[in-house]
């Protein structure tokens, strides 16, 4: 061991480790900035690509597609949150392996998800169809809504033919 210290203290200064190590940090400085100004683009592209995808080849609803794209991306987003919060590092390595993790996450949730294990696919499913059903609801009401205040507009309108 001594060997091993007497070795590093000879052939590397200290000074090429501060270095090598500022530029690790600035280099992974870029890498975070790069991420916060993609990961919003490439969440909101991976999102509407599934939700295409759902309701064009896989005859999902509207309201199937959005939960299953909504549980996909809350299940890569948690886990990178949680990972964030446990085993962040000034360095970078932490959000190497949060969006490793994340990514991962999200697989494992799609192949779940796929096979229907555990009744996801399913459960996720029926959300959707009771989402179409209240938007059903909302758009009728807002709907009756509209129409009855052009109603009321036409019982004021001089010119109404009502």
């Amino acid at each position: 061991m001594n060997e091993l210290a007497a070795y590093l203290t000879n052939v590397v200064s200290t000074d090429a480790l501060k270095n090598a190590s500022s530029s690790l940090i600035e280099k992974a400085g870029k890498v975070a900035e790069f991420g916060k100004a993609a990961g919003p683009a490439f969440g909101t592209i991976g999102f509407g690509y599934g939700m295409y995808t759902d309701t064009i080849n896989n005859d999902k609803s509207v309201g199937e597609a959005y939960a299953h794209n909504m549980a996909s991306i809350i299940t890569g987003v948690g886990v990178t949150a949680i990972g964030t919060i446990v085993f962040s590092n000034p360095v970078g390595w932490g959000a190497v392996a949060l969006v490793a993790a994340g990514v991962g996450a999200t697989m494992t949730f799609e192949f779940l998800y796929e096979h229907n294990i555990a009744g996801i696919q399913d459960g996720l499913d029926w959300a959707g169809q009771k989402f179409d059903e209240g938007w059903e609801i909302v758009t009728n009401w807002a709907g009756e809504v509209g129409q009855s205040l052009n109603n009321s507009w036409n019982l004021f309108n001089p010119f109404s033919t009502i």
